[in-house]
């Protein structure tokens, strides 16, 4: 009794005294949220600020001082010398492929007041890479007028984050056609492999929130024509766009239906975190085909893992779509007819008991694929089905409804931006996330998606700040916060959604709107289609030449220098090793042995002997010295040296 009297006091006296020793922390650490707090709504003032410009640029498109001025207007990544490049500084980025900025003092070009322009290959068929379709050509003539606000934006962020030691990174709008623009401009590694329109910040900011459930025919039909592998690269394609805001999960059908676990192997749709998103692409490539095709089993157990998933309040809270990729073919389970009333049923059911709003899109894979059952479900459940011809190049454009329908539910929001999880640079190798917004053409109703504007950010200021490190759970969980604070509504018309359906081609279309126009979906041509500019290039002086050689630079300097860059692999094309046997390998180490034992003893010979006999070994040695050395040259071709090795031997 008198022990539990003392500690109760002892808790009394010690309390005050506690809580003056934590509150200067307490404070502490809420400034330093509030700092935080100002960075982020800074950051995102800046993505709707450029937002605005390139909405305002997409009013002039058509213009002819816009188209004229747009005419060799235009830097491309790949083949164009920026007018004010420089070789970067190791403190400000550093590019290992140029060396590092390490002591061979080596980097890489860019040009901080200017922007480059990317096209995927498959969207760039003109004469120097040049894009033929004309609202590509538009797209980058009107981005090109956003450029000054883009330039004033970077010396403004060389102020701003300088007070935390960081270097700002980049500004860039990606469209929705696959055109890329960013300042500062850099030199493309891989040319004509990027597509803005596979990368998560664009599909988060132009779809917000949703839980997506892909369900994948892995019968044994599917092993025709290369579907399989269609159907896998569709998968993971989705995969790799979402963002921690969403949830997902994989159904793989045949006979039967299972789901493809991530790593926790839960039965319920896990959030699409990076490490979640890389154990199902791991799954999904191990998947195999085999067995008929059961569609009900599917779109069953999709239903069942996404009603698990909500009644536990695992789920994003927002919209679903369901993704079903198919030969077509359907062999076992119940008949079409009840295939349609489950997902009539169930979609009615998400919407009355849990108020989701659920999408169905199916996908013909493979240009044999059979088209009628799947068209007629997404026709029946006002759905959208679209064929995708095995490996055209564009496969993301191919599924362009799945995003561009989420995207109508945000154009009238004008204050929503979207948070990726922080991930690792390609270029600085350091951890930094992106701030994206939707672009609008806001005159037409629906307003029509054009594309994404983002910026990108380094955790550096974060981690300054808070204390946390870049892939701490505490830093993860601030920016789930943050993407999952908006929810886009989306309420389509019945010409809106044929709309969306026409973007795969007339074929997918239901026949339910009369309209051949589709505003607010299909853009408004140009009426000066003929003054588009043909070439959109200042200059192609390095087509053709490769990265190092193109990039390349020693710091100060503003060209590229061939003394730097990561030394490419001996080519063995240039090696006659054809007819070098082990047999011959073997002699040329007896050969070398016999060398060596008759210049040792040689050596004794100039030791021993007399002066005279020394001078004739000695000369002796030389000449065998002279002799080994010519042997070591010719030999060394075939050793794996380089060919001008042997020119320096002859």
């Amino acid at each position: 009794m008198i022990i539990g009297i003392i500690r109760v006091a002892a808790a009394l006296l010690l309390t005050p005294l506690t809580q003056r020793h934590l509150q200067p922390f307490a404070h502490a650490r809420t400034d330093a949220e509030n700092e935080v707090k100002l960075i982020l709504q800074r950051i995102e003032e800046d993505t709707l600020k450029l937002r605005d410009e390139v909405e305002n640029a997409y009013t002039q498109r058509c213009s002819i001082e816009t188209l004229s001025q747009c005419s060799r207007g235009s830097f491309n990544g790949c083949s164009s010398v920026f007018p004010n490049q420089q070789c970067m500084a190791a403190d400000e980025l550093v590019v290992e492929a140029c060396g590092g900025g390490g002591g061979g003092g080596c980097n890489a070009l860019w040009d901080k007041t200017t922007s480059i322009v990317s096209i995927p290959s498959a969207l760039a068929q003109g004469k120097d890479d040049n894009p033929t379709d004309p609202e590509l050509i538009e797209t980058a003539c009107y981005t090109l007028l956003a450029e000054d606000y883009m330039r004033t934006k970077y010396e403004n962020d060389e102020i701003f984050w300088d007070s935390y030691n960081v270097q700002p990174s980049w500004t860039y709008f990606g469209a929705h056609n696959g055109l890329f623009r960013k300042l500062p401009g850099t030199v493309d590694e891989e040319c004509g492999n990027y597509d803005p329109r596979l990368r998560p910040w664009f599909v988060a900011a132009s779809s917000g929130p949703k839980d997506v459930v892909l369900v994948l025919d892995v019968s044994g039909s599917m092993s025709d024509y290369g579907r399989m592998d269609l159907a896998k690269e569709a998968a993971i394609t989705v995969i790799k766009t979402l963002t921690i805001s969403d949830r997902v999960a994989v159904i793989a059908f045949s006979d039967y239906a299972y789901q493809v676990h991530s790593d926790s192997g839960t039965d319920l749709l896990v959030r699409a975190t990076n490490e979640n998103k890389n154990l199902l692409i791991d799954s999904i490539q191990n998947l195999t085909d085999g067995g008929a095709t059961n569609f009900h089993a599917g779109f069953q157990l999709a239903f069942d893992s996404l009603e698990r998933t909500i009644e536990q309040e695992y789920t994003s809270g927002c919209n679903v779509a369901i993704l079903f990729m198919t030969d077509g073919v359907r062999t076992a389970g119940p008949e079409t007819d009840e295939v349609l009333s489950l997902i009539n049923d169930s979609t009615k059911r998400l919407a009355t008991l849990y108020n989701r709003d659920t999408k169905i899109f199916t996908f013909s894979l493979g240009a044999q694929a059979d088209r009628l059952t799947t068209k007629e479900i997404a026709c029946s459940t006002n759905g959208i089905w679209t064929p995708v011809d095995d490996f055209d190049g564009d496969l993301v454009g191919a599924m362009a409804s799945y995003y561009k329908l989420f995207a109508l539910g945000l154009g009238d929001d004008t204050e929503f931006t979207a948070w990726v999880e922080p991930y690792e640079f390609f270029w600085t190798k350091k951890m930094g996330t992106t701030n994206s917004a939707p672009v609008f053409d806001r005159s037409v109703d629906p307003p029509l998606f054009l594309g994404v504007v983002a910026n990108d950010v380094h955790m550096d200021a974060f981690e300054q700040v808070l204390g946390e490190n870049a892939q701490s759970s505490t830093m993860l969980q601030r920016f789930i916060r943050l993407s999952t604070a908006q929810c886009p509504k989306i309420d389509l018309s019945d010409c809106q959604l044929e709309g969306l359906r026409y973007l795969a081609g007339e074929e997918a279309t239901c026949g339910i709107c009369d309209s051949p126009d589709y505003p607010g979906i299909i853009p408004t041509e140009c009426p000066f289609k003929p003054d588009l500019p043909k070439n959109l290039w200042q200059n192609t002086d390095v087509e053709g030449v490769k990265y190092e050689d193109r990039a390349c630079c020693e710091i100060g300097s503003n060209v590229p220098s061939e003394m730097c860059g990561i030394p490419d692999e001996i080519d063995t094309t240039e090696l006659d090793t054809s007819t070098y046997s082990t047999g011959e390998f073997i002699l040329d180490i007896f050969i070398l042995y016999l060398y060596f034992v008759v210049m040792v003893f040689s050596l004794c010979l100039c030791i021993i002997c007399c002066q005279n006999l020394a001078r004739l070994g000695s000369r002796f040695l030389r000449k065998l010295w002279s002799s080994l050395s010519m042997f070591i040259c010719k030999r060394q071709r075939r050793w794996g040296g380089e060919k001008k090795v042997v020119s320096r031997c002859e």
